[in-house]
């Protein structure tokens, strides 16, 4: 992953309630997560190995990097000082400079990556994301490309910035399960897309030929000053891996609610 220098400190987003910074980057402007944050380096992580599993998975997400912000740099805007933004390596994402979060049925209708929609659903099961089913800025279309992308991934994980070992375990001993409110606000427009034969096959692709390494891949170059242990980085890996392993048990919950999926899409991992 990519890193940048800030040059810029724009304006708070005023979304999500990790309250995203917009800032000018030496890459352009990008929306940024900080070290600092009132719900702490673990959103930050999130963020990261969610981008790099969407990669991996071919997910429409966009562009992301570590965005540097020095102390020098720090001390000359009090704003972020006020926000308790610290030096160091921040998460950001590229700002989709014409996108829409409100995702309307006629919209979402125009664009062109619609066979992504399955896999943006079956990714947020092996993510456990509960935030994109209600949230209506975990979602955004580039109006200029056409284009749904997933976004926002720090509350993924179920239980968003308060996991850790324990936590995950008590969630392995649960019989696993989809994404809660399934047919809520976004779900209920995507859903629809999910029809005909085989509509996962695209990340289904993708998940056969994922390894074990892969996985473990998607946690390189998490900064030191997020302060990831490795007991927590190895739980966050197995919790991962064991929802990879478990794909056609998501598939058989998936087609009890996708009632528009004619069929297909198993297959031996």
């Amino acid at each position: 992953m990519p890193s940048y220098n800030m040059i810029k400190y724009e304006r708070e987003m005023g979304n999500g309630i990790t309250n995203p910074l917009l800032m000018k980057t030496t890459d352009g402007y990008y929306v940024v997560k900080v070290i600092g944050n009132e719900h702490g380096s673990k959103i930050l992580i999130n963020e990261m190995v969610c981008f790099k599993l969407a990669k991996l998975f071919d997910i429409p997400i966009p562009d992301a990097s570590l965005i540097r912000i020095d102390s020098d740099t720090l001390s000359l805007n009090p704003d972020l000082q006020k926000l308790g933004v610290e030096p160091g390596l921040h998460f950001g994402s590229k700002l989709v400079s014409r996108g829409q979060t409100s995702i309307q049925a006629p919209l979402l209708n125009l664009v062109k990556n619609k066979e992504d929609i399955p896999s943006i659903i079956l990714f947020d099961q092996i993510i456990y994301n509960n935030d994109r089913v209600m949230n209506p800025g975990n979602l955004i279309i580039d109006i200029k490309e056409k284009k749904l992308l997933a976004i926002d991934h720090s509350h993924t994980f179920k239980l968003g910035a308060l996991w850790n070992e324990i936590e995950f375990k008590k969630i392995h001993e649960e019989d696993l399960c989809l994404v809660r409110d399934f047919h809520g606000l976004n779900y209920k427009l995507l859903l629809k897309y999910v029809n005909g034969y085989n509509p996962f096959n695209k990340i289904l692709q993708k998940i056969q030929q994922i390894s074990q390494e892969d996985i473990k891949s998607c946690f390189d170059q998490i900064p030191i000053e997020w302060e990831l242990k490795k007991c927590e980085m190895d739980a966050l890996n197995h919790f991962i891996w064991y929802r990879i392993e478990n794909i056609n048990r998501f598939l058989d919950l998936l087609k009890e609610q996708c009632h528009d999926w004619k069929g297909g899409d198993y297959f031996e991992f």
